[in-house]
């Protein structure tokens, strides 16, 4: 069941990024918004230190946000600018590729 609901979210999130690339008419800012969309809703990090427990990255950020005891911001951006660089890296080569291919 754990599978589905992160099939799921991964779904969502892809659907979710190509419909706001869609909303920009400018090639670098189509790429930056589906990668920083996309970065932001499929990254998954730990849900406290030394937890053995995962959990996408928004929700830890908006639980943490809601406990301002332990809102250590670092933990969690780490992780998602790794991926953020990574599909940008990724998209802008694959459009490269694209574009040699014509």
């Amino acid at each position: 069941m754990i599978y589905l609901l992160w099939a799921l979210n991964l779904f969502l999130a892809l659907l979710i990024a190509l419909l706001i690339r869609k909303i920009f008419s400018n090639i670098v800012l189509k790429r930056l918004s589906y990668a920083f969309f996309l970065s932001l809703f499929i990254t998954f990090w730990f849900l406290y230190p030394g937890s053995r427990d995962m959990a996408p990255i928004l929700s830890i950020y908006m639980i943490d946000l809601l406990e301002f005891q332990n809102f250590n911001q670092m933990r969690l951006l780490r992780p998602m600018v790794l991926v953020f660089s990574l599909i940008l890296i990724f998209d802008f080569l694959f459009f490269r590729y694209k574009s040699k291919k014509k």
